[in-house]
């Protein structure tokens, strides 16, 4: 039976020094920290967990709630399937996450069970609303087949549900899964992103002991950290306007089970910093069995005050100009 009797989540808005605490974490006995750039994204990507749940409790109705199901069964398939020559159909499913592989196999099974125990029935019929989520040939597809006379070609499968006991399930559900892949004497099961750093607390309910830690750093280094990463990388007023839109999307206010962090806090006071993320996990300063081996303060002051060798200082006197409050004075 596992150990496992906690599960924490570490993340932050994308070059902001979660790394750090990733590393801090592999220093502490019985922690099982994934590989960094592992993500476990069930919960906050579109058609997971929040959006099942808001579908089938918030906002119940026949067309979301089946539309909920579909999307989250779809999640699964795409998450939890590997590429594969030698399955083709692979190649239209899988995203390359292989949560299946991941976690000893269990994946699909131990999703299959959880969607039976939010399925109260299931039947195939027409249902036109299902057309809207279908692909461009799917639907060319599906319109021909009408044509030709194919009885089905406008059915889908229809799922009814609403639970009364969802919040419950899907702590079982997520225990079983996050924890089928760990060592026999793992008490605390260490998440990457898989709660939003705006709202740490919503995804809190769906375990029975969790903890989030967000990581948050000076917008002058965070701009020149990520200016190389597609996704992230605009220009410097593009930059300003995202950084601060993401910290107003942010609920600042406070809750025992979530720690607000800064880099450079960390780094800068590492003495103060790491007590008071022991004292946040509820781990006595003696599960810190391998201090400095992986997270080492004077290693990461490297990464601190990048900005001021950066070529265009131009762009970091705007930065500083338009988000006062979020630069650091010591740096």
């Amino acid at each position: 039976m596992s150990a496992v009797t906690q599960f924490v989540d570490l993340s932050g808005y994308a070059f902001t020094g979660k790394h750090a605490v990733i590393d801090l974490m592999r220093e502490v006995e019985g922690y099982h920290v994934p590989h960094f750039e592992f993500e476990f994204g069930l919960l906050r990507m579109q058609g997971g967990l929040h959006d099942l749940r808001h579908a089938l409790c918030d906002d119940w109705s026949p067309i979301r709630s089946d539309a909920a199901i579909r999307r989250f069964k779809r999640l699964v398939r795409r998450l939890g399937a590997r590429n594969s020559l030698r399955h083709p159909g692979s190649l239209f499913e899988a995203v390359g996450w292989n949560y299946d592989d991941y976690y000893a196999g269990r994946f699909f099974a131990l999703s299959e069970t959880y969607l039976g125990e939010l399925v109260r029935a299931s039947w195939r019929a027409p249902w036109p609303y299902a057309l809207a989520e279908l692909n461009g040939p799917e639907l060319f597809a599906r319109k021909v087949l009408g044509k030709l006379g194919w009885k089905r070609a406008m059915e889908f499968e229809l799922y009814l549900s609403r639970p009364s006991r969802f919040d419950e399930v899907t702590r079982d559900y997520l225990a079983a899964i996050l924890s089928s892949n760990v060592a026999p004497q793992t008490t605390t099961v260490v998440m990457h992103n898989a709660f939003e750093p705006y709202a740490p607390a919503r995804s809190l309910r769906f375990f029975t002991r969790a903890k989030a830690i967000v990581v948050d750093r000076d917008p002058r280094d965070n701009f020149v950290q990520g200016r190389w990463y597609k996704p992230f990388a605009t220009g410097v007023d593009d930059f300003i306007a995202r950084y601060r839109m993401q910290r107003e999307a942010t609920d600042y206010t406070p809750h025992a089970d979530v720690l607000r962090l800064r880099f450079e806090d960390l780094v800068l006071d590492y003495d103060r910093s790491v007590p008071r993320i022991f004292e946040h996990l509820g781990e006595p300063a003696s599960r810190h069995v391998r201090p400095r081996q992986h997270f080492n303060p004077e290693q990461s002051k490297k990464n601190l005050g990048l900005w001021r060798t950066y070529e265009h200082q131009e762009e970091i006197a705007r930065i500083a100009a338009a988000l006062p409050e979020f630069c650091d004075a010591r740096l």
